[in-house]
C-alpha cells in the first residue's frame, strides 16, 4: 500500500460516501410508517449523490488552499452538519423508544462520531487549510470503536445456522474491543512516555494485522452473499461498507508502520465499493 497522505480530493471522496451510505441504512431501518423520517433520510441521499458529483467535476490534483476545494468544503459542510443534527435527533428518540427503526442508540455514536470527524476536516479545508491529522491514540479510538460496531453487526446480522461465521465475527468484535481498552491505556501512558515507543509500534502492527484478517472475513461474505450462498438479514451495502473504512484505517495507519509491513492496496471506489 502506498503510504502517500491521503488528498483532499480523495478525503471529500471517500467521507461523502460514507455519510450518503449512512443515510442509506438509516433510510432501509426505518419502519415505513416514519414517513416523516424516511423523507428527510431520502432527502440526504440526494444531497450526498449530488455533491459525489461535483466533487467529480473538480480535478483530483487540485490543492487544498484552491479556490474550487474550498468552495466545495463550504457547501458540503452545512449538508454534513444537517446530518449529523439528524442522527443525533433519531439516536435520542431511539433511547426514549419514540421512534421505530431497527439501529440502536450505539450504532449511532459509531456514525456520529466519523461523521464528526469530517465536519472537523471541513472546518479547515473550507479556510483553505489543511486539517491536523489525528494521533495515533485518537485514530484508534474512532475506528477501534468502527471495527468492533462492524463485527457485532456482522455476527447479529447473519441467520442462527451461520454459526461459524457467527463465532469468526464474535472473535474479532472481542479482540477489537480489547484493543480498544489497551489503547486508553497507551494514552495514558504518553503522559510521560514519548509517542510511538517500542510497544505502542507493536500495537500498531497488530492492530493493522486483524484489520486485514477482518476484512478478509467480510470479503468472503460478501462473495457468498453475491452468489446467494450466505444466509442472513444484511444487505450488500451493509457489508460492503466495511471495506472503504478498512482501507481508509489503514492508509491512515500505514505511517506509524514499519516500511516492511505489507499492506496491500486498496480503494475508496469501485471495484471494492459500489
Amino acid at each position: 500500500m502506498s503510504e502517500k497522505p491521503i488528498t483532499t480530493w480523495e478525503e471529500h471522496q471517500f467521507w461523502l460516501k460514507i455519510l450518503e451510505d449512512h443515510a442509506h441504512f438509516v433510510h432501509d431501518y426505518l419502519s415505513p410508517s416514519e414517513y416523516h423520517w424516511v423523507r428527510a433520510a431520502s432527502a440526504y441521499i440526494a444531497a450526498f449523490a449530488r455533491l459525489r458529483e461535483q466533487l467529480r467535476q473538480i480535478p483530483p490534483d487540485l490543492p487544498t488552499e484552491s479556490d474550487a476545494m474550498a468552495a466545495l468544503s463550504r457547501e458540503i459542510y452545512p449538508f454534513a452538519s444537517g446530518y449529523y443534527q439528524l442522527e443525533g435527533q433519531l439516536q435520542q428518540l431511539r433511547i426514549c423508544n419514540a421512534i421505530n427503526v431497527n439501529l440502536s442508540p450505539t450504532y449511532f455514536n459509531g456514525t456520529l462520531d466519523e461523521n464528526q470527524e469530517y465536519l472537523r476536516q471541513l472546518e479547515w479545508y473550507m479556510k483553505g487549510e489543511e486539517p491536523p491529522e489525528l494521533p495515533l491514540v485518537e485514530l484508534f479510538e474512532l475506528w477501534l470503536e468502527d471495527q468492533a460496531g462492524h463485527a457485532l453487526l456482522l455476527a447479529g446480522g447473519m441467520d442462527p445456522v451461520e454459526r461459524e461465521i457467527i463465532e469468526q465475527a464474535r472473535t474479532f468484535a472481542d479482540r477489537f474491543s480489547f484493543y480498544l481498552l489497551k489503547n486508553r491505556q497507551m494514552r495514558d501512558y504518553l503522559r510521560f512516555t514519548r509517542p510511538m515507543f517500542p510497544a505502542q509500534q507493536v500495537f500498531a502492527q497488530q492492530v493493522a494485522q486483524t484489520v486485514l484478517a477482518f476484512t478478509q472475513l467480510v470479503m468472503m461474505v460478501i462473495d457468498r452473499y453475491r452468489d446467494d450462498e450466505v444466509l442472513n438479514k444484511l444487505t450488500l451495502r451493509f457489508l460492503e461498507h466495511h471495506l472503504p473504512e478498512a482501507c481508509y484505517f489503514l492508509r491512515k495507519l500505514a505511517p506509524y508502520l514499519p516500511e516492511d509491513f505489507a499492506l496491500p492496496d486498496c480503494q475508496f471506489s469501485k471495484p471494492y465499493f459500489s
